[in-house]
């Protein structure tokens, strides 16, 4: 899901939701695939969480520039990109896949966000604008280094605007916590995608793929492929309706080769290896993920 963190605006098309238990033509809904998401997803968001935390978090940030005498307008919530939302295994939801495929070429429409500051920022001077730079984001000289399992990875200036509004939402502790987790789950992304399980499987779904006359070898090839027609210049809805094709075959070969299941095992065989130290730091990231998400009025679902 969404990370909490500014560096970019991130997007997406709107995506339908399956409701559990709805009727198709009369037939019951199949169960949801699992959703196989590394440390129990504890560096993820929903979409509404995502979307109180970011609001919690601008109504802070819009307070603060008020009290140092800036005017500043919160860009409006914008749900997570696919690439953001999406599972790091490349597994599919029935639902985003039918509707919007990958999600690549929306993403391509939907181009840019819009940064409603920008007409104040024009009418300040080059030094005016530079201070309003820097109460809202800091001085780099200020930044304060993250360090995450031995080495620096992030860096913030905590008397900005921004990293007072996260220190007081979040708490003091969760960048280090946040980051540290962020990049233990990423290990666990890469020890799983090269176990034995997962390689299996994978190779499962590619000779799926393969009766069905797509020669993939791995999970990332049919974005790869929608990828590559857009930056050849490829009209997006030209790009969209291939993306869609070949999601709803991908999203077939996935569910009949049982792939979610098969991830899932070779991902929980893996986090069997986490330390004790690394499980308590999880414990500390959590509790600040609940406090987080109480001081913005959104329970975790």
């Amino acid at each position: 899901m969404l990370s909490p963190f500014r560096p970019a605006l991130l997007l997406l098309a709107g995506v339908v939701i399956l409701v559990a238990g709805c009727t198709v033509s009369g037939r019951e809904a199949p169960p949801e695939p699992p959703d196989p998401r590394p440390l129990g997803g504890a560096v993820d968001f929903s979409a509404d969480q995502a979307k109180a935390l970011w609001e919690a978090e601008e109504a802070k940030v819009r307070a603060c520039m008020r009290e140092r005498g800036h005017r500043y307008l919160s860009p409006g919530h914008r749900e997570g990109s696919p690439a953001a939302t999406a599972s790091p295994y490349a597994l599919l939801r029935p639902a985003g896949a039918e509707s919007d495929g990958y999600g690549m070429s929306a993403e391509y429409l939907a181009g840019p966000p819009a940064d409603p500051n920008e007409d104040h920022l024009a009418g300040l001077s080059e030094e005016e604008e530079q201070i309003w730079r820097r109460a809202l984001l800091g001085e780099e000289e200020n930044d304060h280094e993250v360090l995450s399992r031995g080495r620096a990875v992030a860096g913030y200036d905590a008397q900005s605007c921004v990293g007072a509004a996260r220190a007081e939402l979040y708490g003091p502790e969760w960048p280090d916590l946040y980051y540290a987790m962020a990049e233990l789950s990423h290990e666990v992304i890469e020890l799983t995608r090269e176990s034995g399980g997962f390689r299996g499987a994978e190779a499962l779904w590619a000779s799926c793929m393969a009766e069905r006359g797509l020669a993939y070898r791995s999970l990332e090839d049919p974005r790869r492929e929608i990828r590559e027609l857009l930056s050849e210049g490829v009209a997006p809805q030209v790009a969209g309706e291939r993306e869609r094709e070949l999601a709803r075959t991908d999203l077939e070969c996935q569910l009949e080769t049982g792939l979610h299941e098969e991830v899932e095992r070779a991902q929980q065989e893996v986090e069997q290896s986490i330390g004790a130290e690394a499980r308590l730091e999880l414990e500390r990231l959590e509790q600040a993920k609940r406090g987080a998400l109480e001081r913005s009025n959104v329970g975790r679902e």
